[in-house]
């Protein structure tokens, strides 16, 4: 039988991880600078620039592996500990993007005609979600629509704890109890659209994540044989996502039900070629995916701050005969300037204050 090793033996930091993060931000960035502008060809924008909502998926998986490996050596977890650690990680930032979105609809004098209480408490309970979908409670706070991603990943958060200290996480076979909950909450999304039922049914997403990181732990590598379940779950769920498809005269890519189907194939297809690549030594991986790692520390940052910026901050106003290639090249600056000041110098500061 094989034992898990001990903590002091365990790489948990991943670099090839933040190099994922720093793409996933980076390219959601550019995806929504396309959308927004008539730089690319709209053939190789469709082509190359139009998988925003993948990435973000990719988030989620990426999450579930790491919040697992960063508490798997805690044998005396508390709920207070873990509580309060992702509560001022996904907190602050939120803030500062809340903050931000009222300045830029302040400076654009719309901020009266646009702001919504029940939307902001929304935002702040973490209950926003994408409007493409049917049931869901409160729009993103003044229409930053990244922020709907932030929902889930708090609820996933709050979910994994009490399934962490329960006695089904030492179960062998714990993954299909998760996928059974996800799994029955979708049919019932889709009988009665919900956001409780549409919650639990992507937390199978994020739970492949931690069972990544289990394997990681005990076996060190990943095979087939050991990512099976996980792929047989995420191909499961992509199958129960399609039948309302099936149904529809026209399909939307960005919209339900095929952006959900969207969502749940990406993650069977992200799973299943990131184990394809790594059984062939993820050759050329570095040299692809490398360069993106000076923005996984402040990808957060970037990732909820970047929309406002880019859709609502009209330089043209204050400066004159501004180029648009100068437009966005002051945007980004911004962008990762904010992103660096709240990330890498806030956010410390916080941590010491709120322990």
């Amino acid at each position: 039988m094989k034992v898990t090793p001990k903590p002091s033996r365990i790489k948990t930091h991943i670099k090839k991880l933040d190099y994922i993060r720093g793409f996933a931000a980076v390219y959601v960035l550019i995806y929504h600078i396309f959308a927004l502008t008539d730089f690319m060809p709209e053939m190789v924008e469709n082509l190359f620039f139009s998988f925003g909502q993948e990435a973000v998926i990719l988030f989620f998986l990426l999450s579930g592996f790491v919040i697992y490996l960063s508490v798997y050596p805690k044998t005396d977890l508390t709920f207070r500990y873990y509580f309060i650690r992702r509560f001022r990680r996904i907190y602050f930032p939120l803030i500062v993007a809340l903050f931000l979105s009222i300045f830029l609809a302040i400076l654009n004098q719309q901020f009266l005609r646009n702001f919504s209480t029940r939307e902001l408490l929304g935002n702040l309970l973490m209950l926003q979600d994408f409007s493409a979908k049917p049931g869901i409670l409160v729009r993103p706070f003044l229409a930053n629509y990244p922020l709907w991603s932030l929902s889930y990943e708090w609820w996933f958060y709050l979910l994994f704890f009490p399934f962490y200290k329960s006695i089904l996480f030492q179960l062998n076979n714990r993954i299909y109890f998760v996928f059974i909950a996800s799994f029955i909450s979708y049919v019932i999304y889709i009988i009665y659209p919900n956001a409780v039922a549409l919650y639990l049914a992507y937390f199978i997403i994020w739970w492949c994540g931690v069972e990544a990181a289990e394997i990681y732990l005990k076996q060190q590598r990943f095979t087939f044989r050991s990512m099976k379940p996980i792929l047989l779950c995420l191909f499961l769920m992509s199958i129960i996502s399609f039948v309302p498809v099936m149904s529809i005269d026209t399909i939307r890519l960005g919209y339900y039900p095929f952006l959900n189907f969207r969502h749940f194939a990406s993650a069977f297809i992200a799973v299943l070629a990131g184990l394809i690549w790594y059984i062939n030594k993820l050759r050329y991986f570095d040299n692809i995916f490398g360069i993106f790692y000076g923005i996984a520390p402040i990808s957060y940052g970037v990732y909820i701050f970047h929309y406002p910026i880019l859709s609502q901050l009209h330089l043209d106003k204050y400066i004159s005969n501004l180029y648009i290639g100068w437009d966005y090249t002051i945007k980004l600056v911004l962008i990762v300037a904010l992103a660096y000041l709240v990330e890498i110098k806030l956010q410390p500061r916080v941590n010491d204050w709120f322990k």
